[in-house]
């Protein structure tokens, strides 16, 4: 059966879940906490609307909890889309503009910045609603209940637009799984392994990183 990118992730969870899934600064989150965050996570966005078809827009600095955030947007079906905090205003009005955001995950220290940019679409603010999230389970949610399927859109980002305006790019989840299968044949990571993840989350090389890391195991050093 063909995977979703948040099911590659569950399989290792469910392989080594006391592994260190994830490295930032000095915070560590294995395999399970990471799971069991996103899990939370996954299940406010489903109430409030996310789903197959729905866009939501990640807003954050660097830190753990983008990629808490991208692996909730996956769980919950909806595709992300990442934009980042030093973009210039007109761009990020034409994002917001085109896609039609569902929801905008962001953090307390940008929450003045996410009103303005966002004024139209709605804001979960991770340091101010985690007491809100945990009171969520941390059980996973399954296709039945998420209605995701590895032909739905994983996520949307957007070109430089050096030739005009900037342009979605759309991947589905399937596009990422196969790419990570064939790259897997060649550079294969192991639970021992750490995967720096230095691109910007709004260049697709992001994701390569990503999953390098979450499809085998290894730590991912954010």
């Amino acid at each position: 059966m063909e995977l979703c990118l948040h099911e590659v992730f569950e399989s290792q969870v469910d392989k080594a879940p006391d592994a260190t899934a994830l490295r930032c600064g000095g915070r560590n989150l294995t395999y399970r906490e990471l799971d069991r965050k996103a899990n939370q996570l996954a299940r406010r966005l489903r109430q409030l609307g996310a789903g197959p078809g729905q866009f939501v827009a990640i807003y954050f600095e660097r830190s753990e909890l983008p990629i808490i955030a991208i692996l909730a947007c996956h769980k919950s079906g909806a595709a992300y889309v990442p934009i980042d905090p030093s973009y210039p205003i007109d761009r990020i009005q034409h994002i917001v503009g085109e896609l039609g955001l569902l929801l905008c995950l962001t953090e307390t220290a940008l929450s003045l910045h996410a009103e303005a940019f966002f004024a139209s679409t709605k804001l979960v603010v991770l340091g101010d609603e985690w007491p809100e999230i945990v009171e969520f389970s941390c059980s996973r949610l399954c296709r039945e209940e998420s209605g995701v399927s590895p032909q739905d859109l994983a996520y949307v980002i957007y070109t430089s637009g050096t030739t005009g305006y900037p342009k979605g790019v759309m991947a589905e989840h399937c596009h990422v799984t196969r790419f990570v299968e064939v790259f897997n044949e060649v550079c294969v990571t192991g639970s021992e392994d750490r995967v720096y993840q230095g691109f910007s989350l709004s260049f697709d090389g992001s994701v390569e990183e990503i999953w390098m890391a979450f499809s085998n195991g290894s730590c991912l050093v954010h």
